[in-house]
């Protein structure tokens, strides 16, 4: 992809709606020591690759650090809010990586957080929706960070959560849908809580799930799961009937080696999805069809990427643990 244009605090630029997020932080293991970025900067991708990547952020617990950055959402006005996982809190940066805001502290009172881990918004009304994965919940907020409401407990029957991870939201339904990783099945709620249906089982047969983790929905109201454990992407509709599915294990276009984080490009349809175990990023169509690939390279901490969110244009927001940083990659 080519011709990306860089995006204002205040620019008009669409972004892609939907982000859930993310799947449990456990499963992605801090695979080698490397010094860390503690400002903005741009260096170029390795391993032969041409992306242009600009990286803000640090190891700590100060504004604009991080300490294992889980999901991340962009919104319309060009803000970026990071669920920075470890600190148990959410942040809100500028497109340029500037520091503007965070809530939440450690515990299981409104607005705070046990390990949060998916993130998405509700652009019609402005609100946020966090998984917080500790505490086996979904919390709602506005953008400011005000706490609105919250739904969810431990256990296996409808509405409740063993580890929910993955998260995004229906703006014109006004659904919002969740992975319930442990119950390996998607839950469907109303956008005030309300449990409204459910899908899946362990396995790997159709519509059979292993560690669901990241989904995201298309401008039809199609859901695609990062089916994490079976390597390979499937596609719903919303009443969970599926569509397609694609991908196995491998390194090859379109195999997978633990796919972690997953968007939707709004609004092309285009699915991007965080190829962690071989450090890029891979572009499919909205059925499935391979695209391109974005390699970073592992000299940069890129193996251990765990969310992302893309604009219309095109330019990718990746969260980096292994670094603890955000990337922003412009090709």
């Amino acid at each position: 992809m080519s011709n990306f244009s860089k995006i204002g605090v205040e620019s008009g630029c669409q972004f892609s709606r939907r982000r859930g997020r993310m799947l449990i932080l456990t499963f992605l293991p801090l695979i080698f020591l490397i010094s860390l970025v503690s400002t903005p900067s741009t260096v170029m991708g390795q391993d032969n690759s041409t992306e242009n990547i600009q990286v803000w952020g640090s190891k700590g617990s100060n504004p604009g650090q991080f300490v294992d950055p889980a999901g991340i959402v962009l919104d319309p006005k060009g803000f970026v809010y990071v669920v920075d996982s470890n600190n148990n809190r959410i942040q809100k940066f500028a497109s340029n990586g500037t520091f503007l805001d965070e809530w939440g502290s450690f515990g299981a009172g409104p607005g705070q957080f046990n390990r949060p881990i998916g993130i998405t918004m509700d652009y019609t009304n402005g609100h946020i929706y966090v998984t917080d994965t500790g505490n086996d919940r979904i919390q709602k907020f506005a953008s400011n960070g005000t706490f609105l409401d919250e739904w969810g407990i431990s256990g296996a029957g409808p509405g409740q959560f063993n580890t929910v991870v993955g998260i995004d939201e229906d703006d014109d339904k006004q659904n919002v849908y969740v992975t319930d990783i442990g119950n390996n099945r998607v839950q469907r709620f109303t956008n005030d809580g309300l449990f409204v249906s459910e899908w899946g089982t362990a396995g790997a047969g159709p519509g059979q799930f292993n560690n669901p983790g990241r989904i995201a929905l298309d401008p039809s109201g199609n859901l695609f799961v990062a089916d994490f454990g079976n390597n390979r992407i499937q596609k719903f509709d919303e009443n969970g009937e599926l569509i397609t599915t694609w991908g196995t294990a491998g390194a090859g276009p379109g195999q997978f080696n633990n796919p972690t984080g997953m968007t939707v490009q709004f609004p092309q349809g285009n699915v991007f999805v965080a190829d962690s175990g071989n450090s890029r990023i891979q572009q499919f169509d909205n059925a499935g069809k391979f695209i391109n690939e974005y390699s970073i390279g592992e000299g940069i901490g890129d193996i251990t990427n765990i969310d992302l969110d893309v604009d219309s244009e095109g330019r990718i927001y990746l969260t980096d643990r292994g670094l603890d940083v955000i990337k922003v990659i412009s090709p």
